[in-house]
């Protein structure tokens, strides 16, 4: 007779915890993601620490593939000051990371501490190298784990395993990081601003051990590829109630970002748009060049809030919705970022503003200090 027995959630669930203890065990690790890079860009790369003018704060939560009976959630806080007072400094930035996959199983923590320098190029030109050390920790609750010899094929997790393990549940090491930044901004006919912004980082440089077990088990670096353009159209308005108030302007900001960690690429495309204080965005994610075999779609509202033409609060959230079937079982991610930006702030009283070469005279070096989107 044809069975028909449909395993119950929690044999889903324990078969869910081998696929995580196996790719715990067998795969090389892959840093978490953000869909909001653009309001991450410093855990991207450091070269971006400093780059626009004053103090800026973010605040990142991710919650993915919420259909899963397991946690994959991701917090990230992240502060960068741009110091002009002193002469060749980008400015100094803090991250600090924490991830949890499986309730809690594996959870990575990560403290950071980067500085950029800055480069003058011209007077509408200008390039950072940024330079990040962290120190990680990783821990896994050995108790939360299920192994094969536990599982029955028709009943679950009713067996006791054979695994020992290892008397530390952690371990921790330093990393480190390292990234370029190029910006330029122009003005034209269609236009009243133009800024463009590319940057290349690796991460993870000398591929620190982490392995729980006392083997060779290096985490891989990581390569990351960004570039946006934020493309401004005149609202008939002065530059400083544009700037305060986004009524009188139509900031349109197409960009990309490629990752590529060991076997593991993924390349998301996009473009936000910015009208009266107002965020759309839409996004496509994949794992190639292939915009048409996309993997997930990304959208992206929010609300920019300032306070004054120097200060400002944004708040963004991000929708992702998988094309591909596996979201039957997985669903979809969410993400939140809420950013605070102080134009005018400095360690060293040499004021948030001002240029970065002795040949500032404004106009397109203001609009590439000030913050672009």
């Amino acid at each position: 007779m044809k069975n028909n027995y449909i395993p119950n959630i929690r044999f889903v669930r324990a078969f869910l915890m081998v696929v995580l203890a196996a790719g715990f065990i067998q795969l090389k690790a892959q840093d978490p993601i953000f869909s909001q890079f653009y309001n991450n860009p410093i855990y991207y790369n450091p070269g971006f620490i400093g780059l626009n003018q004053g103090i800026r704060t973010r605040f990142n939560y991710r919650d993915q593939w919420t259909g899963l009976p397991v946690d994959f959630k991701t917090y990230n806080f992240s502060m960068d000051i741009a110091e002009r007072a002193i002469p060749g400094s980008g400015g100094i930035g803090l991250l600090v990371s924490s991830d949890k996959a499986g309730t809690g199983m594996i959870k990575s923590n990560n403290v950071g501490i980067g500085t950029a320098a800055r480069i003058p190029l011209y007077d509408n030109m200008v390039a950072q190298m940024g330079f990040m050390v962290s120190y990680a920790q990783k821990s896994v609750n050995w108790d939360e784990l299920v192994f094969t010899d536990q599982l029955h094929a028709r009943y679950g997790h009713i067996y006791e395993s054979a695994f020992e393990a290892p008397a530390s549940n952690r371990v921790s090491y330093p990393d480190f990081s390292v990234g370029g930044v190029y910006r330029f901004a122009e003005t034209g006919s269609a236009y009243s601003n133009i800024q463009g912004t590319v940057g290349v980082a690796v991460h993870h440089v000398f591929q620190p051990n982490e392995s729980f077990l006392g083997l060779e088990s290096p985490l891989p670096r990581k390569l990351v590829i960004t570039g946006d353009l934020v493309l401004e159209i005149e609202g008939g308005r002065s530059s400083s109630y544009r700037n305060y108030r986004n009524s009188g302007n139509f900031k349109f900001n197409p960009g990309f970002i490629y990752e590529k960690q060991a076997e593991f690429s993924t390349y998301s495309v996009g473009l936000n748009i910015l009208k009266s204080s107002i965020y759309f965005g839409v996004w496509f994610r994949n794992q190639t060049f292939d915009l048409f075999k996309a993997k997930d779609a990304i959208f992206q509202v929010g609300v920019n809030a300032p306070w004054n033409k120097d200060s400002r609060m944004k708040i963004m959230y991000t929708y992702d919705y998988l094309i591909t079937d596996l979201r039957t079982a997985a669903r979809a991610s969410h993400e939140i970022s809420l950013v605070f930006e102080f134009d005018d702030f400095s360690l060293f009283g040499g004021g948030g503003g001002g240029g970065f070469s002795p040949g500032y005279r404004g106009g397109q070096v203001r609009e590439m200090e000030c913050c672009p989107f």
